[in-house]
């Protein structure tokens, strides 16, 4: 199998790190980051302020439908100053990764251990963009079609923004009107790139960190005395891959926690807008909650690989002809043995581990809000 190469991999990546204003392997930020957020956070701004201002039983259900919105949008903040702060280490990762890529693009064998791998995080990556820009248009545009079909229907003109907002100026009217929804839409989609960028880097390092734990549990698997000489370079390339991970684990252990935080509140108010509100909201929240979900499961199956594959070095060990090798190779066999019992992990800022049992943590909680929520709004 023919694989890509690793810029080609990472080639929207770096499209997008442009885009927002950190172009990779530069050392300083451009000012159009600065521009990007400070839009964001006045959008933010004026979203809260409805929420507070409306504040009330009555327009639960209304105000439940712009909260997924700003749950995403301080999500979106959060990673992409995160990822600021740790760009030089990220382009580090990016180019130590790069290396260790060409050991496995120039070995027929590595291709075909991990070459189905690497083909399925490239569709992943590219049908998450593709999902999340779709979601940005229907949200976008979706209240310019209910606008149109108003004026058919009853010949009569209401604007309507795709986001709730409270500003200093009427916004019934359409110079107004038409400045606030290109304010908003394009902090819609600045938004999306903010947080897919930062999500498909997150899979991208997770997946080739793990398979390089994949071809060295392979190599090890496969030692004898005819080859034990490779030992030594074996426990380097562990101890080599393990302080990669834990790069890894130290860029992304907050933007996770920010996940598991929001990421209930998400899935809970999007829920509770599916069961309780109008069939215009559907499609909408429809896409929204499945990217939702995609995000969260994406962020949950590469932790639980990165520890499972990280673990596969250890058992890999069994497999081998070590009662064959002397003394010194069998120390070099226990020195890998000890050292995979603490497997690599990807954490929520160390209070949980980021795995399949986290995500089933997190629907549990969503659950439980949800069923509050519809209690409330029902009394």
């Amino acid at each position: 199998m023919e694989l890509p190469d690793f810029e080609e991999i990472l080639k929207q990546i770096k499209i997008n790190f442009w885009i927002i204003g950190i172009p990779f392997n530069y050392p300083n930020i451009k000012i159009r980051y600065y521009f990007f957020l400070i839009a964001l956070i006045l959008m933010l701004v004026a979203e809260v302020t409805f929420v507070v201002c409306k504040m009330s039983s009555v327009n639960l259900l209304d105000l439940t439908l712009l909260a997924p919105c700003i749950c995403i949008g301080i999500l979106s903040i959060l990673k992409i100053v995160c990822i600021a702060n740790k760009r030089q280490k990220i382009f580090k990762l990016a180019d130590c990764l790069d290396s260790l890529y060409g050991v496995i693009l120039n070995n027929t064998h590595n291709n075909e251990i991990v070459g189905p791998q690497v083909a399925g995080l490239k569709k992943i990556i590219k049908y998450f963009f593709i999902l999340n820009g779709i979601l940005i248009a229907i949200y976008n545009f979706s209240n310019l079609a209910f606008m149109f079909y108003e004026y058919i229907s009853n010949k009569e003109v209401r604007y309507h923004l795709a986001y709730p907002v409270i500003m200093p100026f009427r916004t019934d009217i359409f110079s107004t009107w038409f400045l606030v929804f290109i304010f908003s839409s394009m902090n819609g989609y600045v938004c999306v790139i903010y947080y897919t960028t930062a999500d498909a880097l997150y899979c991208i390092f997770t997946s080739h960190i793990c398979h390089h734990f994949t071809l060295l549990a392979e190599e090890i698997k496969y030692l004898d005395t005819s080859n034990a000489a490779n030992l030594k370079n074996v426990v380097k390339n562990h101890q080599y891959i393990l302080r990669l991970s834990e790069d890894l684990e130290d860029i992304f252990n907050l933007p996770n926690l920010f996940t598991v935080l929001l990421g209930s509140i998400e899935i809970c108010v999007l829920g509770f807008n599916l069961t309780m509100g109008s069939w215009t909201q559907l499609p909408g929240c429809i896409l929204f909650l499945l990217s939702v979900l995609l995000q969260i499961l994406m962020m949950s199956y590469f932790g639980e690989n990165i520890t499972r594959e990280s673990n596969k070095v250890g058992e890999a060990i069994y497999l081998c002809k070590w009662y064959k090798m002397n003394k010194r190779e069998k120390q070099n066999i226990l020195i890998i043995m000890t050292r995979s019992h603490k497997p690599a992990k990807l954490t929520a800022y160390k209070f949980s581990t980021i795995s399949y049992a986290s995500f089933m943590k997190i629907i549990s909680t969503s659950w439980s809000y949800f069923t509050i929520l519809k209690t409330v709004y029902k009394s």
